[in-house]
């Protein structure tokens, strides 16, 4: 069972772990921020972009797109798989929940993704129907509510390609669960991060995302030594442009486009 309609807070060493992952309570203060659902209206995510492109150092309106949803999807999406999957409590990603913080100091992040409502809902029981369940609707908040209207919106406004961005979206899920996830729960709960994450990569998972098909599914590929690499690693399908706002140019470890060039 879950509570759905009564409020509860995380504990301080919850906040803790998902603080490090960029979640934080709103802040009125903040400047260089706005309510993430104003980047829908095209004339303040074109103005927003435009800001942020030459603090990024990208050329481009598609580059700068694609570099901010990178950047997005690891703070929507962090705090809200590591609190469903290691604490069994279920955050509100949506975007009318969330404030886009855009700030930079030399060409890096500091933003953070802060919530307006940070309190959460608390799986209890072993009904795994019901885990599902409530399961569904703190995903379909954080993807179909947030991240597939932005990749939408970006591929409109900017005429970046949709398998750019959503293979950005991908890898930060890929990371997420190898890397924070599942290298940090229990052993309990280890099943249970193992089955979401399987859920999310499953091609008849789509509901979710407000789509028809599972747009990470094709982005998941065995892992594999190449010429550039130490250990293996899962080489994207796509370039997400990070070279072009560096210079000189710097690749992801994961980027195809040197290993083109070899």
């Amino acid at each position: 069972m879950f509570e759905r309609d009564s409020k509860h807070e995380l504990l301080a060493k919850e906040w803790d772990v998902l603080a490090a992952f960029g979640l934080t309570s709103y802040r009125q203060e903040e400047l260089l921020a706005i309510d993430s659902s104003k980047l829908l209206d095209e004339v303040v995510c074109l103005e927003t972009l435009q800001r942020i492109m030459p603090e990024l150092g990208a050329p481009s309106l598609k580059v700068t797109a694609s570099l901010v949803i990178k950047r997005v999807a690891f703070l929507a999406l962090a705090p809200v798989l590591y609190a469903m999957s290691g604490f069994n409590k279920g955050l509100d990603g949506s975007l009318e929940n969330s404030i886009f913080e855009y700030s930079l100091e030399n060409r890096i992040w500091q933003s953070k993704m802060p919530l307006k409502d940070t309190s959460v809902s608390i799986w209890k029981g072993l009904d795994k129907e019901g885990r599902d369940i409530w399961r569904d609707e703190i995903l379909h908040k954080v993807f179909a509510g947030h991240l597939t209207l932005l990749v939408e919106h970006f591929y409109r406004l900017t005429k970046v390609s949709r398998r750019i961005l959503w293979e950005n979206v991908a890898v930060r899920v890929f990371s997420i669960y190898e890397q924070r996830i599942l290298a940090a729960v229990s052993e309990e709960k280890r099943a249970i991060a193992e089955a979401d994450y399987a859920y999310l990569l499953d091609k008849n998972t789509t509901k979710l995302f407000g789509l028809n098909e599972n747009p990470l599914t094709g982005f998941y590929r065995k892992k594999q030594l190449t010429a550039l690499s130490e250990k293996p690693v899962r080489v994207r399908r796509t370039c997400c442009f990070y070279y072009q706002a560096t210079d000189p140019a710097v690749y992801c470890g994961t980027c195809p486009v040197p290993l083109k060039k070899r």
